[in-house]
């Protein structure tokens, strides 16, 4: 789908945000790289020791997030957001240049999902607010860029593709046949479920290649 071009003089960053599992794809050298800020024991013991694999590969980093506070009220829920966002700046700064300039995409919330209620979209928003600050203040952010879900979609294939269809396009384009990644996912390719946090770095990953299509 996407020739990756190098350029060294500026640091793209792609983020499909979540507060469990947040997918970043960073152009690492002219390719793309993944990271993921996860909630601890993220899916079954198998899927863990997956993950633990994923974490192996040179393309990838997984890192495990403090064990959040259970706690419901307002300045727990502030305080987590505040070190998910420190601890994805700390990876950021750890896979880029951090003396060139940052452009940096997220794909926004899908607000007609029926998974999440007012609530849980509410702290979502708060959560990528606070991210947002945290990396305005960190690095050198001359762009900063909100796309619809529906536009990422459309650039993957069509606008109403399930996460399903979207990791059926990456998974059988062949021209990320030189990831370590995309060669990993080749053993989930018959799956009917991704497994976390495979489906927030596709979404990433498609952010990527949507902007680099511009």
């Amino acid at each position: 789908m996407l020739h990756w071009v190098k350029n060294f003089n500026l640091n793209l960053i792609a983020i499909d945000y979540s507060i469990n599992s947040p997918g970043i794809c960073i152009l690492k050298e002219g390719q793309p790289y993944y990271i993921s800020y996860i909630k601890p024991k993220s899916g079954t013991k198998k899927q863990q020791g997956l993950q633990e694999e994923m974490n192996l590969l040179n393309d990838v980093t997984l890192v495990n997030q403090p064990e959040p506070n259970v706690d419901k009220q307002e300045m727990t829920r502030v305080l987590r957001h505040r070190a998910i966002a420190e601890g994805i700046c700390n990876l950021i700064a750890e896979h880029t240049n951090t003396d060139e300039e940052y452009k940096i995409y997220f794909e926004g919330s899908s607000y007609g999902t029926s998974r999440f209620g007012t609530n849980s979209l509410i702290d979502l928003a708060s959560a990528s607010s606070i991210l947002k600050s945290y990396l305005i203040d960190r690095f050198n952010v001359t762009v900063l860029e909100v796309y619809a879900p529906t536009t990422i979609k459309k650039h993957a294939g069509k606008g109403n593709m399930s996460k399903m269809q979207m990791w059926d396009v990456y998974i059988n384009d062949e021209s990320n046949r030189e990831s370590g990644l995309w060669n990993f996912c080749q053993e989930f390719k018959e799956d009917k479920k991704i497994m976390k946090p495979l489906d927030d770095l596709v979404d990433a990953y498609f952010i990527m290649s949507y902007v680099r299509s511009l």
